[in-house]
């Protein structure tokens, strides 16, 4: 597309055809391109050539380009989605547009496997059909390691769906939380190994994103106004965007901080073109997940916020499991979870109905529980897991099935095992009393825990898992209810008393038990469907605090939910982060 003095397209972003990527993507599936039925090395050999020839950095900036162009779209979408759907239920393609967000992460991933000049330059759409074709690799080999009816189906290859297609279900300032309880504990031992600590990150980032985001709000107009696809681009649309979002590491400095403990910040969050190798997938470990910055010369491109928020929450960790520190470390990393936890619980249940960290006398040896919280006739045993899932089982079915039902059993089973435990000893007579923390005896009867709910609360998102599949992986019985610990603190903020929560609970357990009664039908006989909780509470709200009848994908559904409930959290002042 040749540039013109003026750009091309006035009314932006009307003229973008937000459903362009969507029949793309199913002309491969038909197989109308070369591409089609391509293998997995043949696709990922063809587009790092196409990234070489095309340059690393004006490719990097595409993929800007094309995010952009997104959330312009989705920005322009937001009052016709409102009147269209009012319920939220699942998005249709003109309402979502663009490649997966997981795709694109995995675009920008592989293209720091290089680190060239342009020599030919690439249309995005040869890029965009690379990617495209890969996820519908995966679609492909994913029907044929398991029959469409199998019941394990779903769970086993909806792990590496979504790797290949959506970000975790939790907000960045969540994820900063996350960061700021896990490692706020290690600070002196961070200053040792890192040079600076987690409240200079926060801090660090806090002024970044307050940089960032004007300096992009509005770009994305201009630069829709001189593109005529989501997929072609004009010269003059990467001009723009390169502006925007490559900066020097003065002007890094200048606005943020001139100091040492800031340079060590951006040294340890970096990543260069060309230095990173053997990544090869979308299941695998993103070079972006340990390192959001990326630096080429003395320029840095700007990371999304979202980016270096979800970084923090998690790489940290590999600092301090790698280090001296580690058997302290591993012992003792988990407490940020029962801490936030119980926080999240003080919202809707009184102090006095909670206990925390209590032990009790089983078998002859002493046992520690999370949380206990004995609300009239409805007892709660909460059990924290903060387990990782390992990236064999992040690869779903391609992985292996038996690390994803290693890794579910060492999480979710663990934690209902331990909850489950202490039921039937109160039950049986075996366990008469616990302690807690500050040393007060309680006495519990067995008709005590008679109604009790078994809950179980990760540190980590585990998706369809957590919502919906882990029954049918795990043989427990009856069916605890799964979430993580982000999905939670929404519960807690938008389920404000506990009958509405314990409510809320005892149905989506109930549709957890209905999905596992018919194998192969896990859909048909569930009144909802999705593998984020929050589009389950989004609908159960709309509908009068009650879920509608008949089966629906609600996907999407959450979306605003979450967002309204974050910044009521953080109006309130319940993050312990400054932001």
């Amino acid at each position: 597309m040749d540039v013109n003095e003026d750009p091309p397209f006035v009314n932006s972003p009307e003229h973008l055809d937000s459903s362009e990527v969507h029949r793309q993507d199913e002309k491969l599936q038909r197989g109308n391109h070369s591409l089609a039925h391509s293998d997995h090395d043949e696709i990922i050999s063809s587009l790092l050539q196409t990234i070489r020839t095309n340059g690393t950095r004006r490719t990097l900036t595409q993929f800007y380009v094309h995010n952009l162009l997104r959330m312009s779209l989705l920005r322009h979408g937001d009052q016709s989605r409102a009147t269209s759907n009012p319920t939220g239920l699942e998005l249709s393609p003109e309402q979502d547009p663009g490649l997966p967000p997981r795709l694109v992460q995995f675009g920008v991933g592989i293209t720091l496997e290089t680190d060239t000049e342009t020599t030919d330059p690439q249309s995005f759409e040869q890029i965009a059909t690379y990617l495209l074709e890969l996820k519908n690799w995966y679609a492909r080999q994913g029907s044929s390691h398991l029959p469409l009816d199998s019941p394990m189906a779903d769970p086993y290859f909806g792990m590496v769906w979504r790797e290949l297609t959506t970000l975790r279900h939790a907000d960045g300032f969540q994820m900063l939380e996350k960061a700021y309880r896990a490692y706020k504990p290690w600070e002196q031992e961070m200053e040792e190994l890192l040079g600076f600590s987690i409240e200079d990150a926060v801090y660090y980032t806090r002024e970044l994103t307050d940089w960032i985001t004007p300096r992009l709000e509005g770009q994305d107009t201009e630069v829709a106004r001189w593109s005529p696809s989501l997929l072609d681009f004009s010269q003059k649309a990467i001009e723009l965007t390169d502006e925007a979002v490559w900066v020097s590491e003065e002007t890094l400095v200048d606005w943020c901080d001139d100091s040492p403990r800031f340079q060590n910040f951006l040294e340890r969050l970096v990543v260069e073109p060309g230095t990173a190798s053997g990544f090869r997938t979308p299941v695998d470990v993103n070079p972006l997940e340990r390192a959001p910055f990326i630096r080429t010369g003395d320029e840095f491109l700007l990371p999304l916020p979202r980016t270096v928020l979800y970084a923090l929450a998690n790489t940290f960790y590999y600092d301090l499991i790698d280090s001296e520190y580690q058997g302290e470390f591993q012992l003792r990393f988990g407490d940020w979870l029962e801490e936030w936890t119980g926080d999240c619980l003080s919202k809707v249940f009184s102090k006095d109905d909670i206990i925390r960290n209590y032990t009790y006398e089983y078998d002859g040896e002493e046992v520690e529980g999370d949380i206990l919280i004995l609300h009239d006739d409805e007892p709660v045993i909460i059990e924290c897991k903060g387990k990782k899932l390992r990236a064999e089982t992040r690869k779903g079915n391609f992985g292996g099935i038996d690390a994803i039902k290693e890794d579910i059993e060492r999480g979710i089973g663990d934690a209902y095992h331990q909850a489950d435990r202490l039921v039937t000893g109160v039950q049986s007579g075996q366990i008469t009393e616990i302690e807690t923390s500050d040393g007060t005896t309680i006495c519990l009867e067995p008709s005590t825990l008679e109604d009790a709910h078994r809950w179980l609360v990760l540190g980590e998102s585990y998706g369809s898992i957590a919502t919906r599949d882990f029954a049918k992986i795990l043989d427990i019985t009856p069916v605890p209810y799964v979430c993580d610990i982000y999905d939670l603190q929404v519960l807690a903020e938008v389920l404000e008393s506990p009958e509405r929560l314990l409510h809320y609970v005892r149905q989506r357990t109930r549709q957890t038990t209905v999905q596992l009664r018919r194998p192969g039908t896990q859909y048909v006989n569930s009144k909802t469907f999705s593998s984020d909780e929050i589009d389950y509470l989004a609908v159960y709200k709309r509908n009068g605090w009650e879920f509608p009848p008949g089966a629906r994908r609600i996907t999407g559904a959450g979306d605003n939910l979450r967002e309204d409930a974050i910044d009521s959290i953080m109006d309130s002042g319940e993050f312990q982060f400054t932001f």
